[in-house]
């Protein structure tokens, strides 16, 4: 259940930035100070993986053949440049020391 609803949550957030509205800093910060989440879906994006996600994506898309469920622009650039998150130092955020 937990992840059916974080996909939404996610997908709004990348809709959200790809299209200009916030940052995903902002977005990171709503969903802490004003939904109180633990984090925002894009802190724990960099937690899970971007490479996971851009992997449940193709995954959906190659069901489907719709694509609406292509991974967005942003999360592709990320994966192409190797940027998946902790695991790699870097993804949405910063982890380099």
């Amino acid at each position: 259940v937990l992840n059916r609803i974080f996909a939404v949550i996610q997908r709004e957030a990348l809709w959200m930035l790809e299209m200009g509205v916030a940052s995903f800093e902002d977005i990171d910060k709503a969903c802490v100070y004003g939904a109180g989440h633990p984090m925002g879906p894009f802190r724990l994006n960099d937690l899970t993986g971007i490479d996971l996600t851009y992997d449940i994506c193709m995954s959906h898309f190659l069901e489907s053949g719709n694509p609406a469920d292509l991974p967005s622009p942003s999360v592709v650039k990320r994966f192409t440049e190797g940027k998946y998150g902790q695991k790699t130092g870097e993804g949405w955020y910063s982890y380099k020391k």
